[in-house]
């Protein structure tokens, strides 16, 4: 079955919205591991023994 010039258009209108959620849920999932550093710091910053860096 022949490929139309259409589906080919489409075909890679398609590819990037797929990287665009990819993307995206790389980007949401940096930030909540950042947010986690934050807030694990933020807690236990005086329980840290900074002496062993």
């Amino acid at each position: 079955m022949p490929v139309t010039e259409t589906e080919r258009k489409d075909d890679h209108s398609h590819k990037h919205h797929r990287h665009a959620i990819y993307a995206a849920e790389t980007t949401g999932l940096l930030l909540i591991a950042f947010l986690l550093l934050a807030l694990t710091l933020v807690r236990y910053w005086h329980t840290i023994h900074w002496s062993l860096r």
